[in-house]
């Protein structure tokens, strides 16, 4: 038990002992004379009032008083649910777990296994560059609730909140590669795109974080692996809106890497490029700067070959 959920716990019980004292002091609830039914039934009424705080005391007094009553499952669900409703999240998620632990028979229990993951989920900031803790637990209950309960009707619920969580963790990782690659720090940056793409593959960031990998590659002058990723891009993504681009940077990959085996000296290698490059990309605008390439190529070659003749 972590100490978070313990203060939680002990949260609970205090605010139950707080309420039960004002009831039994004869205060304005006067809860202590009433029957475990007559409870129940203030409490629905509140609760369908939408009074949550008022429900909750009914709710409290009764699970807390009556413990033997066949309705007290019933009340400690109702009592979590009012909770959730006023967005009391860390509380709700504690007393839908009271329920899965003291009411494991209930008719409640396997919505009470969901709203604790859904409580998780609904109390983790909004803003991913918070603590996102919360939405993690969240997502391993999610999980954990869709192989345990395969036919439960809320399994299309689970699946819906553990892929918004899944996409909210992903937004976080995408968003911080983001800031790497504007600083210039791409090797970085390409950590974090590759983090969505191996744990976030069902999220919309993949195909983004797939095109960051490979515009990183680009950045960092990688250009033949920074090719074969725009063409993975492109087969695994070919209707992505980011297509186009992607396209545009193939070719653009693969004529920087003839230009950087020749600024290199590597002239057998630039040759072997450039024809590659008009062979494959015909009705580029960079095939005439390829061929332009491909000329003084030749003529260093001719250059070189006369400067040996003359040696001989």
């Amino acid at each position: 038990m972590t100490s978070r959920f313990r203060y939680l716990m002990i949260l609970a019980a205090l605010s139950t002992i707080g309420l039960s004292l004002f009831g039994c002091g004869g205060g304005k609830l006067s809860l202590a004379n009433k029957s475990a039914p007559e409870l129940f039934a203030l409490g629905k009424e509140k609760f369908d009032a939408g009074k949550y705080v008022p429900a909750v005391s009914y709710f409290q007094t009764l699970v807390y008083n009556y413990p033997g009553e066949p309705i007290v499952d019933t009340a400690q669900y109702y009592l979590a649910l009012s909770y959730f409703r006023n967005k009391e999240y860390a509380l709700a998620q504690v007393e839908f777990n009271r329920l899965v632990l003291n009411y494991p028979s209930s008719a409640y229990f396997i919505q009470s296994v969901f709203m604790k993951a859904v409580c998780f989920f609904e109390g983790t900031p909004k803003n991913y560059g918070l603590d996102q803790s919360d939405l993690e637990t969240a997502i391993k209950q999610f999980e954990d609730f869709i192989v345990d309960y395969p036919e439960s009707e809320l399994v299309p619920d689970a699946k819906k909140y553990l892929l918004t969580a899944r996409s909210r963790m992903a937004e976080k990782f995408y968003s911080a590669a983001i800031v790497y690659d504007h600083v210039g720090a791409y090797k970085a940056a390409k950590i974090y795109y590759q983090k969505v793409v191996d744990d976030y593959t069902d999220t919309p960031f993949a195909s983004q974080a797939t095109f960051g990998i490979a515009l990183m590659d680009y950045k960092l002058k990688n250009y033949d692996d920074a090719r074969d990723k725009f063409d993975n891009f492109l087969k695994v993504f070919p209707k992505d809106e980011l297509a186009a681009k992607a396209n545009e940077l193939v070719v653009e990959a693969a004529f920087k890497s003839g230009e950087k085996a020749y600024k290199s000296g590597n002239y057998d290698l630039a040759k072997e490029k450039f024809e590659s490059f008009m062979k494959n990309f015909p009705d580029s605008k960079k095939k005439q700067d390829a061929g332009e390439y491909l000329k003084k190529i030749q003529q260093t070659s001719l250059t070189d070959t006369g400067e040996e003749n003359a040696k001989s």
